[in-house]
């Protein structure tokens, strides 16, 4: 369904009420646009309305969509934002930012279990760490990362090696619950997109590259352009020193470590 979804925003020239497909959300009866046709039929019918990426320009309405999350998952969904520009960039600072990101996040969430008293498995539980070595191709002495593994506080050793993978698995988790649809608009059957609820929707207007996160500040904006990756000029003049210096950084350890490598020969 995901790889449909993209073909018809890439073609962008489907018979539907926008340029693109539209993206659905619960409503009140009051704010009802057409009908849910693709949800159980009830005595009572479950209002559903278009929602665009422009409506979170207000502060209050994207505030909204923010505070729908977790603590934990507004840090992985900066994370795959920036992870989205950053891949095609090559962009190695917005990477490690996003990895930051990511990291924070699984902190935030195990310390919001620990406080709920919800953890799977405690990390002290070497036997059970044992039996989870193999499964994660991980070797002994490495119990207690597996079971944060386990525990959904780490990502999995090809997540961490690979940023298309890390990716993949961040973007299909927000869509998990999101479905394309039919439904009747103005007496038309037109496909759609629908999602249950905010964080569904702020993750499928991400997919559609109509918002970005800048990766010198942090923060989402509308794109103006599918291509525009900050917010401002001065973002994006701030970031490409930034990013020179740490290719700068980077480069210089590389050499160092060449360089250690022959005198240790």
């Amino acid at each position: 369904m995901l790889l449909l979804t993209l073909m018809a925003m890439q073609r962008g020239r489907i018979n539907t009420v926008t340029e693109s497909i539209p993206v659905l959300l619960r409503c009140r009866p009051n704010e009802q646009e057409g009908a849910a046709t693709f949800l159980a039929e009830l005595a009572r019918q479950t209002p559903v309305r278009r929602i665009s990426a422009a409506e979170f320009t207000s502060k209050r309405r994207f505030e909204e969509a923010l505070n729908s999350m977790e603590d934990y998952e507004r840090e992985h969904f900066r994370a795959v934002g920036l992870l989205l520009n950053a891949l095609q960039s090559k962009d190695e600072a917005a990477l490690g930012h996003a990895r930051e990101l990511l990291d924070k996040g699984f902190a935030l969430k195990r310390a919001g279990d620990i406080k709920l008293g919800i953890v799977p498995a405690k990390e002290d539980n070497l036997e059970f760490g044992r039996f989870l070595i193999p499964v994660f191709g991980l070797q002994p002495g490495q119990e207690r990362e597996a079971i944060q593994r386990w525990n959904g506080y780490r990502l999995g050793p090809r997540a961490e090696a690979d940023h298309g993978w890390l990716l993949s698995q961040l973007m299909s988790d927000g869509l998990d619950s999101v479905r394309i649809v039919l439904w009747s608009f103005e007496g038309q059957v037109l496909p759609a997109i629908y999602c249950p609820d905010l964080k569904s929707a702020v993750y499928a207007f991400l997919l559609a590259r109509k918002w970005g996160i800048c990766p010198h500040c942090n923060e989402f904006f509308v794109q103006k352009r599918p291509d525009q990756i900050f917010c401002t000029i001065a973002h994006r003049e701030a970031h490409r020193v930034a990013r020179w210096r740490a290719g700068k950084a980077a480069k210089s350890k590389r050499k160092g470590g060449r360089d250690g490598s022959r005198k240790a020969r």
